[in-house]
């Protein structure tokens, strides 16, 4: 639904670059990330493919867990009517997601300092000393 959505023009999706391709929608295991314009046309539109999904699935989106992001120049009164319209809170600057900064600035040490100390520390412990290298690469991995 997503992808006629976008085919006809309902949904526009972004690209991080101009001539780039258009992104609508990231699915991971139980979570999914929808890319759209700021409009209420296009939040009329994934409402409607948000209902859909949920009478034919069963499955019923959890407002308090959804979570919407607006660019810098999306005026104030367009950010409450969506906001209002999908029942959902706007992303904070600091938030989080999967253990990861929500947004992701110029400076990427900055970014993810916080989690380079995290594995750092988890690292240094009694454990990584009696690893082989390949017991610290799996426990890198687990850790980060």
């Amino acid at each position: 639904m997503l992808h006629q959505a976008v085919h006809e023009k309902r949904l526009r999706g972004v690209s991080i670059c101009r001539r780039g391709p258009k992104i609508s929608h990231l699915f991971f295991a139980d979570d999914s990330i929808i890319f759209g314009r700021a409009t209420e046309s296009e939040g009329l539109e994934m409402l409607r493919i948000l209902k859909v999904y949920e009478y034919s699935s069963g499955q019923q989106l959890n407002k308090q867990k959804t979570s919407l992001f607006f660019s810098r120049n999306t005026r104030g009164e367009i950010q409450n009517k969506i906001k209002i319209m999908l029942g959902a809170q706007v992303i904070k600057q600091h938030e989080t997601y999967l253990g990861l900064p929500s947004f992701i600035g110029r400076s990427k040490t900055n970014s993810f300092a916080q989690l380079k100390t995290k594995v750092a520390h988890k690292l240094s412990g009694w454990k990584e000393k009696l690893l082989s290298a390949a017991g610290k690469e799996v426990l890198i991995k687990v850790v980060a």
